[in-house]
């Protein structure tokens, strides 16, 4: 079993090399066909039917291919996340071929829409219907809640790429059938809170967060950390979900009393709430703290109005590592454009589901043997060390980071570490 682990971690570090050189994969975009119908990606040689002998007892491996169903949003206002997170998960499976033990993989991609009824209906789809082995994917916290619960109740094996509700993983909800390899709200805030206040030396922070599940959650825990360590919340604002006007809230701001400010907004909400900060004259006053989502995906539209920012996050392109490096060439080379949480996330997924079935050497027969099997874990990733708690929530490295200039544009400068970060993590409050 570890001879097979290391065979496919070697695989994979082969495959990202050779598809740096030739660029396959997704055809110089990572978008996916629309649903709610679904579109299956059939990959290469077919694994067929096998047989396996696991101590005395022999095993009779399935016929047919491991069938993966990919559930993220590829239509309405989480598109593009989605998108990302479906072209990391087809750019892992390209770098080993489709293959798994011996047997072709093939992926079942579905939409969300980023709604948790469609969502549920789409899931419902994929076991129903398309007979998938286990369900990868999600993006959105309220869809994550959703079909982790459906999957609960219909026994399948779900592994979430991104979908940060802390719920899905406390003890008093955690299923035996949801694995996340993506951090839960506060796992980034909690060691931001207390960095900002032991390291970064600030006193007082507000707090601006999009009033929903994810945004609240976040907001609360840096608050949490940051009071703990000796700083003090000075305001709590909280715009509308997806909101780009946010002139009312930062004109509560005071920089006078105010050093820095916790933030949680996304995508076009994140291009105008930095923009604004400086229409205010609050940029250069305040610092901008913030999750690593902030800046998924449009650092470099954010460009010189994100400067300064500090952020903690479980991805940045910056890791200096070679698997990282290989990740990164490999993503470019497959879609045109650079690598980001959201990518990196469906990578990840998309290993944990083939590393657990390849050490059950390809047989998908039993799904809980599955779900027990990601959640047994322990690898080395682009992302740094990836393990599991007994409820299902990865163990990730905290990246601090901060936005600075290079070259043309602006890069996200490591400038610490904080290592097997957990949920409900403390560190030295």
């Amino acid at each position: 079993m570890r001879s097979n682990k290391r065979m496919l971690r070697a695989t994979v570090l082969i495959g990202l090399i050779s598809l740096v050189v030739s660029a396959c994969g997704t055809s110089g975009s990572d978008t996916t066909t629309a649903a709610p119908a679904a579109t299956t990606s059939t990959a290469a040689p077919a694994g067929g039917t096998s047989s396996t002998t696991s101590g005395p007892t022999e095993t009779t491996i399935p016929a047919g291919p491991i069938k993966i169903g990919i559930l993220n949003p590829t239509t309405g206002g989480f598109t593009v996340f989605g998108e990302k997170s479906n072209a990391g998960i087809r750019l892992y499976f390209d770098s080993i071929d489709n293959t798994v033990a011996g047997r072709e993989v093939e992926l079942v991609f579905a939409d969300t829409a980023g709604d948790p009824q469609q969502a549920l209906e789409q899931a419902r789809r994929l076991v129903d219907q398309e007979d998938v082995d286990a369900i990868i994917g999600l993006v959105n916290s309220a869809a994550a809640l959703a079909i982790k619960d459906f999957a609960d109740q219909n026994e399948v094996p779900l592994i979430i790429a991104v979908g940060s509700a802390a719920a899905i993983t406390l003890p008093e909800n955690a299923s035996s059938w949801v694995n996340r390899v993506s951090v839960a709200s506060g796992m980034e805030e909690g060691p931001l809170g207390w960095y900002a206040a032991t390291t970064l030396g600030y006193d007082s922070a507000a707090t601006m967060v999009w009033d929903f599940i994810s945004g609240n959650e976040r907001a609360a825990v840096f608050a949490e950390a940051f009071t703990a360590a000796g700083g003090t919340i000075t305001n709590e604002e909280r715009p509308p979900p997806r909101a780009t006007e946010y002139g009312p809230f930062l004109a509560a701001l005071e920089p006078d009393t105010t050093d820095s400010m916790y933030t949680f907004v996304v995508g076009p909400g994140s291009i105008a709430f930095f923009q604004q900060m400086e229409d205010f004259g609050i940029s250069g006053k305040i610092v901008p703290l913030g999750s690593g989502f902030v800046t998924a995906g449009i650092l470099d539209v954010l460009g010189n109005t994100a400067l300064g920012l500090i952020q903690a996050g479980q991805y940045t392109p910056s890791i200096d590592t070679a698997a990282n490096a290989a990740f990164v060439e490999a993503y470019s080379a497959a879609t045109g454009q650079e690598a980001g949480v959201y990518a990196s996330q469906g990578y990840l997924a998309a290993e944990a589901v083939a590393l657990a079935i390849d050490s059950l050497n390809g047989d998908t027969s039993d799904r809980a043997a599955i779900t027990s099997a990601v959640r047994s874990l322990s690898f080395e990733s682009h992302a740094g060390p990836i393990s599991f708690d007994e409820n299902g929530q990865a163990i990730r490295n905290i990246y601090m980071t901060r936005v600075v200039e290079s070259g043309d544009g602006v890069v996200q400068e490591i400038i610490d570490v904080i290592e097997g970060v957990n949920q409900g993590w403390t560190g030295d409050l």
